[in-house]
């Protein structure tokens, strides 16, 4: 049986944040310090998901730098009253346009910031219903769906949302597993257990590690913007191309480690990255695998994990996968997406 690539090969990767703000909504930033934050960063792709409102940046795109559109959007329960304490759960899901000039909207955009106004004019709002329950947030993804977006859930963990909030979620594109903004301002907010859940109830979930920049430092004086990223295997840095790898699934989210390769054949797994001092394998139950340095050796760049035995047991297994995740000696991880048995020459 052939081999094939689980991530392109090397040279079509670029680094994106896929969830950042600026003066649109709650940033310090234009959009335009924006970029060159980032891009100086090494970043070369950037999606602006400003609060409640869908704005297009493509006039700050170049050959060497991408700007998606994008917005976040929330809904509130009864209980959420930021302007007085942060008892209340709330939902926080990114859309990202599938088109730059896609500037539909679940919501209308608040007036609230001057710099915002020339924004908001040009969005197309839905005015859906703005209810906090499952039913009525599925309906809004199913509307964000149709109207050409790819949906992420964010932070579960600042959003003070549990199994009962997310597990009956459906159409999602994608779900943080870790938000460095969250994390520099005090939360746990690393949720690869929540992803691995959401996998076992048959999501078919991108990972998404994202700043949520809202300035460069937190209230602690943690610098953030450049802390998570997701990599994304491109054939090109144009907006079609990099939204094709998005929805194909050819990214990794990260925390430091890289992916140079990584390959099936056979029911193996073959793996090389940058120095770590783990690489792990989870399933859909209870078979994992765990490569750790050899020979007292600090770090190791590659692996094979034989899961052949495993594809004989899972053949006929609705929803069976296996996913990676990589920890470099600082603690740093990265996570693969769930590849499906179902995806996978067997």
């Amino acid at each position: 049986m052939a081999q094939i690539h689980l991530l392109p090969p090397v040279e079509h990767r670029f680094k994106a944040n896929l969830h950042t703000h600026s003066r649109i909504s709650d940033g310090v930033m234009t959009p335009a310090e924006v970029k060159a934050l980032y891009k100086n960063a090494g970043f070369q792709i950037v999606a602006m998901t400003d609060h409640n409102i869908m704005a297009d940046h493509s006039e700050l795109s170049d050959d060497d730098f991408l700007m998606l559109t994008g917005g976040e959007f929330n809904v509130n329960d009864p209980e959420f009253q930021p302007s007085k304490h942060k008892r209340g759960k709330t939902y926080h899901l990114c859309m990202i346009a599938r088109c730059p000039d896609n500037l539909w909207q679940p919501f209308p955009a608040p007036m609230k910031r001057e710099f915002a106004i020339p924004y908001i004019k040009k969005t197309r709002p839905e005015d859906m219903p703005r209810v906090y329950g499952i039913k009525e947030i599925n309906d809004i993804i199913a509307k964000a769906n149709e109207m050409g977006f790819l949906v992420t859930y964010n932070h579960p963990v600042w959003s003070l949302q549990d199994y009962s909030d997310w597990s009956g979620l459906k159409g999602l594109w994608g779900m943080e597993v870790c938000n460095s903004g969250s994390v520099a301002s005090g939360y746990t907010e690393h949720n690869a257990t929540v992803y691995q859940d959401m996998l076992r109830l048959g999501m078919h979930l991108m990972p998404v590690a994202a700043s949520d920049m809202h300035e460069e430092k937190s209230r602690y004086g943690m610098v953030y913007y450049n802390t998570a990223w997701c990599t994304v295997c491109a054939e090109k840095l144009e907006y079609d191309a990099v939204i094709a790898a998005l929805e194909k699934g050819d990214l990794y989210a990260s925390l430091g480690p890289e992916i140079e390769s990584l390959t099936w054949e056979d029911g193996k797994v073959r793996i090389r990255c940058t120095p770590v001092r783990s690489i792990q394998v989870e399933t859909h139950f209870r078979t994992t695998r765990l490569a750790i340095p050899k020979d007292d050796a600090a770090t190791m760049e590659e692996a094979e994990f034989d899961l052949s035995e495993w594809v004989e047991q899972e053949r006929d297994t609705p929803n069976a996968f296996f996913r990676l995740t990589l920890t470099d000696p600082d603690g740093n991880y990265a996570v693969t997406r769930a590849y499906w048995l179902s995806e996978l020459p067997v």
